[in-house]
């Protein structure tokens, strides 16, 4: 009987967790109701309060591929070691959070992916607890503000005279209309600095050189004035335009040039093979006196360049007979 008392004493606290339960309900249920930039925090210190962004001091996000299979990552460097971390991923039914998917224990440091599909937003919630300390971090995401662009499609390009012109078509968006909300980063090639451009589908790049060649590819995102995802899409498909190859003409005085220089070339060098001394045939030396005249030069009497020619003797031309000639004279 003297356990009686304590009956008051249990019913007590279970009204507490009840109410206490019921409170927690009623602050997660605000949570369908954050902005996609804003994070809910709360924990057993009594803290209820929504945070930017960008003054979070953990990071995590989440991306939305094409296939419908979200990939959220986190980095929670700032915890200690022996805190247990959690996540939960829910959504809102008439502003009731309903759990999707959870898992019990994750690393500081990881990612998530799973099939997201036919759903138009997603809660995730970071629970972090500590011996009889807790804190949770909440965030909700909208499928369209964190489903990447697609590139822009149907791009092209062609050099018309000095001008390269670009073109190309609106990216693939169901939740976004106006042009002027797309902000595009072109590329022209390795050797040529990305472009900026805004609301706009072509582009005019003056004087280009035609005897480049030129790889366009460009992609976009949104612009940070209006609702959507604001992280750069993949690059189109480049689209490769060759050098052109330079277009000689026939010029008559060229013609001429080459078909006189030719021969003329061919000649020099054929004298130069065959008469090693070619200078000497082209340009003879000044002929110059012998030495030995420099002193009837110096005098200046023509008679001293013709000396005296010697008076010529006649030869006496003795005839001898031979005695053996007339042999029968003799005997007579």
């Amino acid at each position: 009987m003297e356990l009686l008392p304590a009956l008051p004493i249990c019913w007590y606290c279970l009204l507490v967790l009840l109410v206490s339960r019921h409170e927690t309900e009623a602050v997660l249920s605000d949570v369908c109701l954050l902005d996609n930039d804003d994070v809910f925090l709360l924990n057993s210190t009594g803290l209820d309060e929504v945070v930017g962004i960008t003054n979070f001091k953990e990071s995590f996000a989440c991306v939305l591929y094409p296939s419908d299979l979200l990939n959220c990552s986190w980095s929670f460097l700032t915890l200690e070691k022996d805190t247990h971390l959690s996540i939960v991923m829910s959504e809102c039914k008439e502003d009731t959070l309903v759990d999707l998917e959870s898992k019990l224990s994750v690393p500081r440091v990881g990612f998530w992916v799973l099939n997201m599909s036919q759903k138009d937003h997603v809660i995730v919630c970071f629970n972090m607890t500590k011996d009889v300390e807790w804190m949770v971090n909440i965030r909700r995401y909208e499928m369209d503000l964190i489903r990447p662009l697609s590139p822009p499609t149907n791009v092209c390009a062609s050099i018309e005279g000095t001008h390269l012109y670009i073109s190309w078509n609106l990216p693939d968006s169901n939740n976004i209309a106006n042009p002027d909300c797309f902000e595009y980063q072109l590329d022209l090639g390795e050797q040529e600095d990305l472009r900026m451009l805004t609301g706009t589908l072509q582009y005019v790049e003056l004087n280009a050189a035609s005897s480049r060649s030129y790889r366009v590819r460009i992609r976009t995102r949104t612009s940070q004035y209006c609702h959507g995802y604001q992280h750069w899409s993949q690059w189109s498909p480049t689209v490769s335009l060759a050098a052109e190859e330079p277009w000689y003409t026939l010029d008559p005085l060229v013609i001429v040039a080459i078909c006189l220089g030719i021969p003329m070339i061919l000649l020099a060098v054929l004298l130069m093979v065959r008469h090693q001394r070619l200078t000497s045939i082209l340009f003879p030396p000044i002929p110059r006196p012998p030495p030995q005249y420099k002193y009837f030069l110096e005098k200046g009497d023509p008679v001293c360049f013709y000396p005296s020619v010697p008076e010529k003797h006649e030869e006496e031309i003795t005839e001898v007979e031979d005695a053996e000639q007339n042999p029968e004279s003799n005997t007579e």
